[in-house]
């Protein structure tokens, strides 16, 4: 399944440069339009349906379900047919379930709209992106991933500030119809880049997939991905909820929805700045210190941005960022680090199926514990980041296999 990365055009640093690049473009749009979008259009979707904002969390929460419970299977897929040509299938997927939630007129269309959006969202986010990366060039996949996620790092930034005027100036309707004709342009780059730099296992008569079963794993194999995974279950816990509620929590603490929504859009260029800091520095050490690094940022964050000083809130969201930047490529590359290419795309996906479940309850734990008050909830999700932190410590119990 691997590309031979000899035969493809590759930049000056002998990385191939132009499919990454677009798969960190294909993440921007992923993230920001399946995921990051709600903070701003769980409003107009409660006003349009008669509904509460709460109810459009359940279809952010059931969405992000799908989402986790399809991972492994979209990690074999993955592995199967090549990461690329999946990644184009979910985002035209996800194209359609934003043209659906135009046309929905009830609470039960909104759900059945935003199940399409799992499976598509399922099929498009850095899982894909990363296989693919992985099985475009295996040797380069720590600098691949960091480049991959410089690009999704800065996802909730611009599509907070882009959907705003757009909401503004042409309504939702438009802006829905907006988003989704750029996920089907993306789909369409995707499937162009697959054509030229994947070659498929689908396309060879006869080859088979090798095999992935929980019984062939090593024990250090077996630890790891339980690690690995209940870890990013409760960090992702932690993100999915405060991310959604950053915007409100911020026009609560300072009274003004136009600060609010820049004081969260911080997070995205620092997400990249992680990443900057990850790939320049933190590829001369051990990917797993680097990891635990972030782990103490992400609470330490999370204190920070509940004092009523901008200049404190600016500091929490500029370390919210970093550590999730930085984490994003360590998760990504960690996996890498005891799973080889052949079958990274399955190892990813049952790393994937707790942390994107974990993700899921987000909205929902964020619906339930705001009503106490916002102090209560962050301060909740301090603990529950602790919590993930200590989880993945154990990983630093496990020798990486040969070559790392």
């Amino acid at each position: 399944m691997m590309i031979n990365s000899e035969t493809r055009p590759e930049s000056s640093t002998g990385f191939p440069s132009v499919p990454v690049h677009a798969l960190g473009i294909s993440q921007i749009i992923a993230y920001g339009f399946l995921f990051y979008a709600f903070a701003q259009l769980k409003i107009p979707l409660a006003d349009r349906l008669g509904i509460h904002t709460g109810d459009v969390l359940i279809g952010v929460t059931i969405s992000l379900m799908i989402n986790g419970l399809l991972a492994p299977l979209a990690g074999y897929w993955f592995d199967r047919f090549g990461a690329l040509r999946v990644l184009a299938t979910g985002l035209i997927i996800g194209s359609a379930s934003l043209i659906l939630l135009t046309w929905c007129t009830s609470f039960a269309t909104f759900i059945a709209a935003m199940v399409i959006l799992g499976v598509g969202f399922s099929m498009c986010n850095y899982e894909a992106a990363f296989s693919a990366a992985v099985q475009i060039h295996e040797n380069g996949s720590r600098r691949n991933i960091s480049i991959i996620t410089f690009y999704g790092g800065v996802a909730s930034s611009l599509t907070w500030l882009m959907i705003a005027p757009l909401m503004h100036h042409v309504g939702f309707v438009m802006t829905m119809y907006v988003l989704a004709a750029i996920l089907l342009v993306m789909a369409i780059w995707a499937a162009n880049i697959g054509r030229h730099w994947q070659r498929h296992q689908a396309d060879k008569a006869g080859q088979q997939v090798e095999p992935f079963r929980w019984s062939d794993l090593t024990r250090t194999e077996k630890i790891a991905l339980i690690t690995l995974a209940l870890s990013s279950a409760f960090e992702y816990l932690s993100f999915g909820a405060v991310a959604l509620t950053l915007i409100q929590w911020y026009q609560e603490l300072f009274g003004m929805a136009g600060i609010a929504v820049l004081l969260a859009s911080i997070y995205g260029p620092f997400q990249v700045v992680g990443r900057v800091l990850e790939m320049r520095y933190g590829a001369k050490h051990d990917a797993r210190y680097t990891a635990i690094c972030a782990f103490i940022m992400v609470p330490t964050a999370i204190m920070l941005i509940q004092y009523p000083s901008m200049i404190t809130v600016i500091i929490g969201m500029a370390l919210f960022g970093m550590g999730h930047g930085i984490l994003t490529v360590s998760f990504g590359y960690i996996t890498n680090m005891y799973f080889r290419a052949a079958v990274y795309g399955r190892a990813k996906g049952w790393i994937s199926t707790p942390r994107a479940l974990g993700m899921a309850m987000g909205p929902l734990v964020a619906g339930m514990l705001y009503e106490y008050g916002g102090e209560v909830f962050l301060t909740t999700m301090v603990f529950v980041t602790i919590l993930a932190g200590l989880i993945f410590a154990i990983i630093l119990t496990l020798r990486p296999r040969d070559g790392f």
